[in-house]
């Protein structure tokens, strides 16, 4: 249960402790923000798998999958639009500079969690008093048809995998040609970390959209071998789920714990002043200025050497 006080450590380093919030700070914050909530019904699954029974009945049943679903979507458009940022610091850095100064990602921060509480909505489960399982099980879908499951899954793969991926594998497509074409590569320990955030969710959240794909094609097809090993997979990647959620303060804190400083929150502080500072010092460089960040020294250097942005 690493996952829920480390998310606490970030945010509460980010939203106490730092003067100033960059843009791609912002969006760290509120991904741990977006991970904690989820973390908070693992026990809770848990505890239901190992007794094979859910206890809790059926109001805290919809609370919980909708819980975990709207954050989902959160932390998929909050990773886009990370990327996307990525993208502006390089191509767009005035218009970068110029949203930041007016708290454009703010807003549209704002706006992506009313757009995951209205999207989450559709993953209340519902039951019919005849379809009740035995022992009951808080399963997050129980659909009247194979039609609407088919509607239901397609709608999920769309939103939730196949447009904000598709983004995000754009932003750092043209990212990585960028690279290619750069005389210099600096060693810019924040793009590590950024890239390895969003990879890492790329990891752990894929298998989980394939599996749904697959269980679409098993419905059509009427496979019954395939529809066994959605069952199987499905768990496994919903698994998967609640590690994603864990492993981004772990990559903080692995790159925080190489600063020299007395305590772990000092150290998350600077990793995150740090982060805000080059992205500052990258929008000066792109508009054409020499303004050197704070902290850039503090940071040790990396084995491997990465910039996008």
């Amino acid at each position: 249960m690493i996952g829920v006080p480390g998310n606490i450590m970030v945010m509460w380093t980010i939203y106490r402790k730092l003067k100033t919030i960059s843009a791609t700070v912002l969006l760290i914050g509120n991904l741990a923000l977006a991970d904690f909530l989820i973390l908070l019904s693992l026990p809770i699954w848990i505890y239901s798998f190992v007794v094979n029974k859910w206890i809790f009945g059926m109001f805290f049943c919809k609370v919980l999958v909708y819980v975990i679903y709207s954050n989902l979507y959160a932390s998929v458009f909050l990773i886009t639009l990370l990327s996307i940022e990525r993208f502006l610091a390089v191509f767009r850095p005035f218009y970068l500079q110029r949203w930041n100064k007016q708290g454009v990602f703010k807003k549209i921060t704002i706006f992506i969690w009313i757009v995951a509480t209205i999207v989450g909505i559709h993953s209340l489960p519902f039951y019919n008093p005849n379809q009740r399982r035995e022992p009951f099980q808080c399963i997050p879908h129980e659909y009247t048809s194979d039609t609407q499951k088919v509607i239901f899954l397609l709608l999920e793969t769309l939103i939730g995998f196949l447009i904000p991926f598709g983004i995000i594998i754009i932003c750092y497509t043209y990212l990585w040609i960028k690279l290619q074409k750069m005389t210099f590569v600096s060693k810019c320990k924040s793009d590590k970390i950024i890239v390895l955030v969003v990879v890492t969710f790329v990891i752990c959240m894929t298998p989980w959209e394939i599996f749904k794909i697959v269980e679409i094609i098993s419905i059509f097809l009427d496979i019954c071998s395939l529809k066994a090993i959605v069952n199987i997979g499905g768990d496994i990647c919903g698994a998967l789920v609640f590690i994603n959620s864990s492993m981004n303060p772990v990559l903080y804190f692995y790159y925080a714990i190489k600063l020299k400083r007395p305590t772990t929150i000092k150290r998350l502080n600077m990793l995150f002043e740090n982060i805000g500072d080059i992205e500052t010092e990258k929008q000066s460089e792109n508009n054409g200025n020499t303004t050197v960040p704070t902290h850039i020294d503090s940071i040790p250097t990396a084995d491997i050497n990465i910039q996008m942005a």
